[in-house]
């Protein structure tokens, strides 16, 4: 095994010999995230998404990994910094990419539903806003399509062959709109750079890809307020503070806009 050529918060990935990478997880991550990542990647390798397929689950010294092939070029977002003039374009090939992963079926996978009421429960709202958004996730649609949960510019690869999807420990099954709300809070909102020039770009960023993958969606997506809302209080569950004040005025206007209490 060489060098660690990438790390994230649950795991760390070692370049292998004959093309092949062992993605090795923290000790604290569980089995059911391993095993619904392996799941995951492989439906939609499957379903002929460019994506890394697993080769095999192995114990290795240094603990548990998921073997690939390995994917040969940067992350989206370094080549978007290397190379901000074609960021629009490159946002646009990320959508696209996006609207067909949310068009494939994944009824076996679990419920993003289920998922957002237990980050609900058991996140740092209550109360009032708390009962009103669960009463609002029962009424909404339950869906069976394959969602990343998890689809920003550090997950995406750009390839020789094109843009590949990576990381599918948070997959689930749903309908499309919640999935594309994340990947836009992701933008604005995720880990990362918070400089004044790097929030700029990131609020452009999320508006430029919501544009492009609704103008292929099409009426495809629908409640977008009421999933705004939902997904938001979700993510407070374990969101790191980034951009917080901003973030809290997206969660209250979101709130407000779903016709939910207001937080204070």
């Amino acid at each position: 095994m060489s060098a660690r050529i990438a790390a994230g918060v649950s795991s760390s990935v070692y370049r292998l010999s004959q093309g092949r990478v062992a993605k090795i997880f923290h000790p604290a991550v569980s089995e059911e995230m391993i095993a619904r990542e392996f799941a995951a990647a492989t439906l939609a390798a499957e379903a002929g998404l460019p994506v890394a397929r697993p080769l095999e689950r192995r114990d290795m010294p240094k603990g548990r990994a998921i073997l690939f092939p390995e994917v040969v070029g940067p992350t989206l977002m370094r080549d978007m910094r290397l190379r901000p003039l074609r960021s629009g374009s490159r946002l646009r090939d990320m959508a696209r990419l996006h609207r067909r992963i949310n068009a494939c079926a994944a009824p076996e996978l679990r419920s993003l539903r289920q998922v957002l009421r237990t980050d609900i429960l058991f996140g740092p709202v209550a109360g009032a806003v708390q009962d009103a958004a669960l009463d609002l996730l029962d009424r909404l649609p339950e869906g069976d399509r394959l969602l990343h949960g998890d689809f920003h510019i550090r997950n995406v690869l750009l390839s020789p062959a094109g843009l590949v999807a990576i990381d599918w420990s948070k997959a689930a099954r749903g309908t499309a709109t919640p999935d594309l709300l994340r990947t836009e809070m992701l933008l604005r909102f995720g880990e990362g750079p918070q400089d004044g020039l790097t929030n700029f770009a990131r609020d452009w960023a999320a508006r430029r890809y919501v544009a492009s993958y609704s103008h292929m969606a099409g009426e495809e997506l629908e409640l977008v307020p009421q999933w705004r809302a939902v997904v938001a209080l979700a993510w407070l569950r374990a969101r790191a503070r980034i951009r917080q004040k901003a973030f809290t005025r997206y969660l209250d206007r979101a709130l407000a806009e779903a016709g939910l209490p207001p937080l204070s």
